[in-house]
C-alpha cells in the first residue's frame, strides 16, 4: 500500500485508540453538610468518591454548587449528592445542563439530589422530566430506620446477579414518578391498604411499615431531549447515612450505575472483585451457605426437598402476614429458613 494510502488509516486507528484509552470524565455535586460527618455528609461524599473513582481510573472533578456550563462541557457524567440537591435554575446553569443532556451526557442521583431546590418554581416537574421521578414539597414523605431493599428486577445490567439486604438509612415515598422508569429496587412504606385505612386498630404504629405499599427506590430511566442524543440516568434514594456507601453490595450498584449512565460495555470494570462477590451475599441479607445442600441430593430426593421448601416458604410468609411467594419464587430454595423470615434473596433452582 502506498505511504499516501496509509497514513489516513493509522490517523483513524490511533485516533480511535486514543479515545478508547480516554478515562470516564465524572463531576460529582456535592452539598454542604447539615446533619454531621455520619447523616448527609455530603462534603465528606464528595472528597472520599473523588479518591475513590480516581484510584479506579476515572478523571474527577466536582464541587459543592452545581456545575457551570464549561465545567460540564468536560463530563462525561453528573454524579449528585446536596441536600435539596436537584434540578437546575432557569438561565445559564440550565442551558449548561441541557446542552449536557443533547449530547448524551449521564446522570447519577443520590438520596438528597432527588429532591429538588424549593426556590426552583418548576424543580419538580423539571426534575421529573430529567430522572424520571423527583422528590415534591408538601406531598413526598420520608421515614428513617431500619429498612429492607427488595430488588424487583434482576435482569437489568445494573441489578443483576443481586440479592435483598436490611440496611439502617431511610426511604422516600410518594414521589412524582414518570410510569417510564425502569424500577430497580423498592422498599415497603407506611401506607395501608385502602381497605384499612379507616381502621383504627389497622394502623401502624408511629415510624412503622406495613406490608400493604411498596415503592421505588432505585430506578433507571432513559430520555432524549429535542434536537439532542438519548440520554440516561440512573437515580437510588440510599444514601442518607454516610455508612451506606461503604456496603459493598450497594457500593458495587452504585458503580454499574455509573458505568451505565454512559453507556459502558462492561459495567463491572470499576468495581472491585469484593464488591462484586458481595452482591449474591450482602451484608444484612442472606448468608452464604456452607454448600449448596440441593445440588448434592439425588433426583427423587431432589425433588422431595424443592417440595418441602416450596411449602415451608409459603408458610413462612403466611405467619408474617406479609405478601405471599410467587410462582417462581415458590420455585426457588433459601439457604435457610432464617433467610427467608428476613426477606433475603432466595437461590433458584436452576
Amino acid at each position: 500500500m502506498k505511504l499516501h494510502l496509509l497514513l489516513p488509516v493509522l490517523a483513524t486507528l490511533l485516533a480511535v485508540t486514543a479515545s478508547a484509552a480516554e478515562p470516564l470524565r465524572v463531576f460529582i455535586r456535592g452539598g454542604q453538610a447539615n446533619r454531621g460527618q455520619e447523616i448527609h455528609a455530603h462534603p465528606r461524599f464528595l472528597g472520599e468518591w473523588t479518591t475513590l473513582l480516581t484510584e479506579r481510573g476515572l478523571k474527577v472533578d466536582g464541587g459543592l454548587e452545581l456545575p457551570t456550563p464549561e465545567q460540564l462541557a468536560k463530563t462525561d457524567v453528573l454524579a449528585m449528592y446536596a441536600q435539596d440537591g436537584g434540578a437546575f435554575p432557569k438561565g445559564p446553569l440550565r442551558d449548561g445542563f441541557e446542552a449536557f443532556l443533547k449530547r448524551g451526557g449521564g446522570v447519577v442521583v443520590l438520596h438528597t439530589a432527588a429532591v429538588p431546590t424549593r426556590s426552583i418554581e418548576d424543580g419538580s416537574d423539571y426534575w421529573k422530566s430529567v430522572i424520571g421521578g423527583s422528590w415534591v414539597h408538601g406531598k413526598t414523605k420520608w421515614l428513617e430506620g431500619k429498612l429492607s431493599l427488595y430488588y424487583v428486577n434482576r435482569t437489568h445490567p445494573i441489578s443483576q446477579g443481586t440479592a435483598n439486604f436490611d440496611l439502617d438509612d431511610e426511604i422516600y415515598y410518594d414521589l412524582d414518578m414518570d410510569s417510564r422508569v425502569t424500577v430497580l429496587g423498592a422498599a415497603y412504606t407506611p401506607h395501608m391498604a385502602e381497605n384499612r385505612r379507616n381502621q383504627k386498630n389497622a394502623q401502624p404504629g408511629q415510624g412503622k411499615i406495613t406490608v400493604y405499599d411498596i415503592q421505588p427506590q432505585m430506578w433507571t430511566f432513559e430520555n432524549q431531549r429535542d434536537g439532542g442524543k438519548p440520554y440516561r440516568a440512573f437515580t437510588s434514594l440510599l444514601g442518607h447515612k454516610h455508612a451506606t456507601f461503604s456496603h459493598l453490595a450497594y457500593r458495587a450498584v452504585l458503580l454499574r450505575g455509573i458505568a451505565w449512565a454512559v453507556q459502558r460495555g462492561n459495567l463491572d470494570e470499576f468495581a472491585k472483585p469484593e464488591e462484586l462477590a458481595a452482591l449474591r451475599y450482602p451484608a444484612g441479607g442472606t448468608p452464604k451457605p456452607a454448600s449448596d445442600r440441593a445440588h448434592r441430593l439425588p433426583g427423587g430426593q431432589l425433588l422431595q426437598y424443592k417440595t418441602r421448601v416450596k411449602e415451608d416458604l409459603a408458610a413462612a410468609a403466611a405467619r408474617r402476614g406479609a405478601m405471599p411467594p410467587t410462582d417462581a419464587e415458590l420455585h426457588c430454595w433459601a439457604a435457610d429458613r432464617e433467610s427467608w423470615r428476613k426477606f433475603a434473596r432466595p437461590l433458584c433452582f436452576e
